[in-house]
This record gives structure tokens, sequence and C-alpha cells, in this order.
């Protein structure tokens, strides 16, 4: 009998947050601190002529201003992957909102005060705010020289192409057989483009960091999904060991990607080490806008078929527009393309993704990581195809969609789902086949869609550490690395020594995450936590048990492998103790404990696209029914998702995650969209950012959440909350096909687009 695993046990920290005793970073206040403020470009692209801030340093109450004239030497640059973003502008500004100064200050009013008597000149040039515009021939550099050449780590994964003197500062190629070949020999051919717009994370929690320079050790208190690598890049640009600088992280508001990495941490730590005291930077929902966003995409994608239907060759030529530095680009743009081809049975494969600069916000993870873009155009195209060759769009995805066992690419682990049951599923679910109900409204079409996607899941977080402890009085500790955001992993990580040392979880403590105490772990993101840091933990678990029935064999005089445990106690031929009187027999006075530790990585391999395999396939399918009014407004009446968890640890955040990952989607397909004018983002607030609201979800939504045991986690786990997000558009846009007969093939899908794209099927656009 399970005593954690499976349950739907309370989220260890609900309690603090619900009362509102939950420390965030913006909660916390140190002696002496002050608070930090940032000047920013009101530029897409020039350069910095004139930097004069003796008015605002003279202020009272202004304790630091850091300009290019101060900032510290060495490595004022900072990147995930390529190093091209400094702490504040040097030479010049790449989109409007680019760092020129920060103060630090008594008090927010006179930080405000101070920026406002900050003097700089610039001298503007030409603006590429757009990938054709920086693609151009002649185009300049946004970067003087590709910072992409410099980076040693630049290249990290397979089949990476070089361009030194262009604005692409990442190509990533991967093919098998041969496509031009295998177009040749198809019956038929569609080519077709995509567009995905850019979109926001909006976590509820804007960018917060805490940072306390002393000198000779930092520490820096920050809402990051990679508190490990923010150490090891603080350390990098500022001199030190990084056994002198500590992250400590807080309860964290919302991640979706948006908090990987290194943010305004060095921004603030630059200042703490000007002002020589703690200083807090909190950014506005509006500067949050301009720190990260989710890249737009264009996506053309050829595929060759048989009349039957059978896939023959699929090309794809996907352009990410990654704004002004690089930050996670290069990882979302070699997801995508590698992700491309979708889950399909198809000899010949060429893809080519494609990160660009621009003088725009920059882009990067998001939930999803460029699995939405993708798969918006492969299952847009599959419905196409059906509709031309007569073939019901279920029946066609049947047909061609990879078994369970199937190699998705040599080198990769193989597909651990049914998705062809599944997708029968989802099918079942909304009724596929079956008329809709008749309309009373004049005007009004009704329409079904249907999608399928995955991605293989893990990311680039490909070692986890972690560390249990029994303490003398019976009770656990776990110590791990994965930041807990909202999507309840701790919790389910704790069930997870709850269920090995059969302890029951109000007995296990989660021990706050620290990098002067927490194992090492690479961050939180593409769903990794509950397989990688999974797997980690249950081997901590295991030893520490192992440790603690060797003890109770000493006790009892006999076998460990006929030890029971049950509720915290040891039993064995009649003879039963509690863990504290096992830990006590042995330690006596001393108080000792015992301390299991487990390690999980993921073996590099030389035949697999990425450099390593997957973790695990996350996947997501979805069916919509939607109603399409003859002025392009569409409205979502019934939508159907479906994934596998493999085995769900904790069954209620599974369906939250779940249920959270399809609003987003549904979010991007319907309604959200960064939209830009002459370079400046015109929408960067929640009243003119559409996010999706109650009136927005459909009246009927129903998540299926199978357990099909395939995954590498736990008890047959998978990670889960990324898998919705992947067919909403492309199910969505497929139902409004349905309804209209009107293909569109730009999402969101704004009441605009839509009715242009009724215009000009009846001919009626422009009068």
């Amino acid at each position: 009998m399970s005593v954690a695993v499976g349950k739907s046990v309370p989220r260890i920290d609900g309690r603090e947050k619900v009362t509102g005793r939950a420390v965030y970073a913006s909660d916390l206040k140190l002696p002496n601190m002050a608070h930090g403020k940032i000047l920013r470009s009101s530029y897409a692209h020039a350069k910095v002529v004139r930097i004069d801030a003796r008015r605002a340093e003279a202020l009272p109450g202004v304790f630091a201003v850091l300009t290019r004239e101060n900032l510290m030497s060495g490595a004022p640059f900072y990147g995930t992957y390529i190093k091209d973003q400094p702490i504040v502008a040097l030479d010049k500004v790449r989109y409007i909102g680019d760092v020129v100064a920060a103060v630090a200050a008594s008090d927010e009013r006179i930080a405000d005060q101070a920026l406002a008597a900050i003097e700089v000149e610039y001298e503007e040039l030409p603006a590429l705010l757009d990938v054709d515009a920086a693609l151009a021939q002649g185009a300049a550099m946004i970067h003087d020289e590709n910072p992409a050449r410099k980076d040693p780590r630049y290249g990290y994964g397979a089949s990476v192409v070089r361009h030194d003197a262009t604005n692409i500062f990442y190509h990533f190629h991967y093919e098998r057989g041969d496509v031009e070949r295998g177009l040749k020999e198809s019956d038929r051919v569609f080519t077709e483009t995509y567009y995905l717009a850019g979109a926001q994370h909006y976590p509820m929690e804007s960018h917060v960091s805490v940072a306390d320079d002393r000198g000779e050790e930092i520490t820096v208190w920050s809402g990051t999904q990679t508190p490990f690598p923010l150490r090891q890049e603080i350390a990098r640009m500022f001199g030190l060991p990084q056994s002198r600088v500590r992250v400590i992280v807080p309860y964290v508001g919302g991640g979706y990607g948006a908090k990987s990495g290194v943010k305004y941490e060095a921004l603030t730590v630059a200042l703490s080490r000007l002002a020589q005291r703690p200083v807090r930077l909190r950014v506005t929902a509006e500067e949050t806008f301009k720190t990260l966003s989710d890249p737009s995409a264009k996506v053309t994608i050829t595929t060759g078929v048989k009349n039957d239907g059978t896939f023959v060759a699929r090309r794809c030529e996907v352009y990410f527009d990654g704004g002004a530095y690089a930050n996670s680009g290069p990882t979302v743009t070699e997801r995508a393309g590698y992700r491309a081809h979708g889950p399909y049975r198809i000899p010949h494969v060429k893809t080519d993704a494609y990160c660009v600069y621009t003088n725009k916000v920059p882009g990067g993870a998001f939930r999803g990581f460029g699995g939405p873009q993708v798969s918006f155009a492969y299952e847009s195209q599959a419905d196409t195809i059906a509709r031309a060759l007569s073939i019901d769009a279920v029946e066609l995805r049947l047909k061609n969609l990879l078994d369970r066992g199937d190699l998705y690419t040599a080198g990769n682990i193989p597909i651990d789902c049914d998705l062809k049951t599944e997708l029968k599923s989802v099918a079942g679910a909304i009724g596929w086949g079956e008329k809709s109900a008749p309309l009373q409204k004049p005007g009004v079409r009704r329409g079904k869609g249907i999608a399928c996607a995955v991605k293989d899941g893990g990311g680039v977080n490909k070692e986890a550490n972690a560390m249990v402890q029994i303490l003398i009085d019976g009770s656990g500790l776990l110590f791990l690395g994965s930041v807990e955001m909202g999507q309840g992993v701790r919790t389910a990580l704790m069930q997870v020594v709850a269920e090995e040392l059969s302890l029951p979880p109000a007995k296990i403590q989660v021990a706050p995450l620290d990098s002067a105490s927490t194992p090492f772990d690479r961050g939180t993101h593409a769903s990794s936590a509950i397989t990688v840091m999974g797997q980690a933990v249950q081997a901590a678990a295991r030893d520490a048990r192992a440790q603690l029935l060797a003890l109770a064999a000493e006790l009892f005089e006999a076998p460990a492998e006929r030890m029971k445990l049950a509720d915290g106690r040891v039993s064995c031929g009649g003879k039963e103790a509690s863990f504290a009187e096992i830990l006590r027999r042995h330690f006596g006075d001393l108080e000792g404990e015992i301390t299991g530790r487990g390690r999980y990585k993921v073996e590099r391999r030389d035949d697999a696209p990425l450099g390593y395999p997957a973790t695990f396939w996350e996947n997501g399918l979805a069916a919509a029914e939607v109603e399409v009014d003859e002025t392009g407004a569409v409205k979502l009446l019934n939508y159907v998702s479906l994934t596998d968890a493999g085995k769900m640890i904790n069954p209620g955040h599974c369906l939250g995650q779940e249920e959270g990952s399809v609003l987003f989607g549904i979010g991007h397909a319907l309604h959200e969209e960064l939209v830009y004018s002459a370079g400046q983002l015109v929408n960067p607030t929640v009243m003119d950012y559409h996010l999706p609201r109650f009136r927005d979800l459909p009246g009927k939504f129903h998540s299926i959440i199978v357990e099909e045991g395939g995954g590498t986690g736990p008890f047959g786990a998978k990670g889960i909350g990324e898998g919705g997000t992947l067919a909403a558009a492309a199910a969505i846009c497929n139902a409004v096909y349905d309804a209209t007969g009107v293909r569109v093939y730009h999402v969101p899908l704004t009441s605009q687009r839509v009715w242009n794209a009724l215009a000009e099927k009846s001919g009626k656009r422009g009068e």
C-alpha cells in the first residue's frame, strides 16, 4: 500500500502562501539596504556618445550611480550560452528598454529623481525590427562582431552552422535520408508558412533581486530558476571563486522560463559593490515585458506524401526573432529545429533553424521551449494534407504516428507512450465525426479540430544531486536544488522520500534552497525536475534507507533484507523499533544522523543529434470545438487535452499543471501578442496585453491525464506542465478551418486576422 505516491498530499508551502506569510525576494529588508532603479534606452538602436551622471550622484540619498564609466573591469558581459549582454550599455543600446544606467538610493522616490538627472547623448542608428530586415543584404550588424564566434561554448549542440558575418547567432541543422529524393518520390507536395507571435511570460512576481557584496564574498537573493548557473556566472563576472558566492532562493512567484539565467542579479551586485551596502532591485510589470519574451517565429514546412496519406519527406525552415541579446535563444532554436518534423514516421527529414538578432526585446526560454511554434505548423499542415487527400484528419495521423518503442531519431530514447490510443481518446472525448448541434444564430459557424505533438523532455538539465537525512528523532530532511515556482515539485519529491522511507509525509521537511548547503542542480526547466532531480532524490532516499536498515540489522541481529519498514518503524521477526530508537541506540548521546546521497546524470552520446538523449517524451494532444461569427470572433466552446504523466506522484498537482499549461496555449492561440511600433513595445501592461481571463475559458474543458508508466522518473513518472501548450494553437486553428473553410496562418487568431481571411476567401477584402 502506498504511503504517499499517487496521493494529492497538500502542498508543503500552501499554508504560508495563502496566509501571506511566505517571504519573496521583494519582501526582504536588510540593514542599510538601498533601493535600485534602472535608466532604460528610448532608442531601438543607437551609439551612446556621452553619459553624465554628476547631477544624479550629487543628490542627497543617492549612494551609487552605475554607468559604463564606473563599471568594473574584467567580465561585464553575461549570457546563458553567448556572453553578449553587458550589465549596462557600453558602446551602444540595442533595443528600447536596454539598460543604460542604474542607481541605488535610500528610497525609490529619490532613485527616480536620480534617473531623471542622468544626461545621455545618443547617436541614432538604423533599427532592424524584424528578421527580414536583419537578414537583408547589407544590413548592419547589431553586434559589431558576432559574439557567437568568440564564445567557446557556442555550438554546444550537434550540427551547428556558424554565420560569423551576419545577424544570425545560432543555426541548427539536422537531416536524415535524402529529402530531395523523397520529395520527388512523393505523389503530392505541400508547402506552407506559419507565423506565431511573440508573447510574454508574465509571472505574477516580477524580477526581483537583492545583493550584498562585501568585497570578499557576495550573497544574492533571487527568484531564479537556475541558482547554481547563476552562482557560476556571478563568480566569473566579479572575479571570485564560487565558494565565495552564495545564492539563496526564497519563494518564487512563477517563472515559465523568464527567470532562467542572469537577469538583473549581476546589475544588483554591481550596484551593491559601488554603494558598499545591500541593494534591492525590483522592476515593474512593464519592465518585465522589456526583459525577456517568447520569440516570434516563422516556420516554413514542406511535406511530401503518397496518395494514401503516407508521409515520405519533410523539409522545415524555422526563423526565430532572437531580439537584441542571445539569452537562451540558441537552446530554444535547437529544440524547435529538432522537434519540427513532429511525432511521425518520416524517412526523409531536413531541418534548418535560425535565431537572429533584431532590435527588440530579447527572446528566450518559454513554456514549451520552441515546441508550440513548430507544432502549430506541422499540425496545421497535417489537416491541410488530410483535406487535400480526402482522408479523415485523425486517420491520417494514426497512419503516420510513431508507435511506442519507435525511435524519434537515432541516438535518442524510444517513444515512451501510446500516441495512437491517446489520439483516439481525445477524438472520442470531443465527439469527432459527430455533427454539431444545429445553430440558431445567423452568421455563426461551428467546427472541430484536433492536434498531436511531442517534445523531448528534460531540456539541458542533465545532472542533479540530492541529499536525504534521517535525524535522531526519526524525522526526515530533504535537500534539493529544484526551484518551487508554484508547480508543487518540492511537495512531490518529498512524497518520493516518504514512499521510499515508509515515513509519513508530515515527518519530512524540505530544506530552503541555499547554494551554501544545497547540492548542485543544473536548473528547474523543461519539465525536468520530477525525472532528473526525482531520480537523484530517490537514490538519496534509498541510500539513507540502506544505512538505516544496516543499523536495524545490527540491533535485531538479522539480515537487512528481512527488515520491513512501515510508518516510521522497522520490524523483523516479531521485533520492532522506531527510526528514532534505532538511531539513538547506535549513536547514543552523540545525536548523530544518517545522510543519504543521490546523483543522476544523463550521459552524452555521440550519435544523439542534441548531444544527449531525452530524459523522457512529453506529449500534448488536443481537440477543440469553436464558433466563428461573421466579424471573425472565435469562441471556444469545448476543449479536451491529454497528456501522459507516466505515474502521477501527486494527482492534484498534475491536474493543475496540465490545466495551466493548456491555458497558456489557449492564450497564445487566441489573444496574446507583443505588438511593436517603430521598435517600441506598445502593449507592455496587463491592461493592453490580453492575458486569458475567465470569460476566455471554454464552456466545456476536460483534461485527461493517463499513466502509462514509461517515465524515467521515480515509479515511472514523467515531467508534466508543458505538453498542454504544444497542440493548442493547431487544434483551435484546425477547428476554425473546419467551421469556415479558411486557413489562418498567423496566430493569435485575432478577430481582424480571421475576418481578413474570411473576406479574402469571399473576395470582399478591401471593400
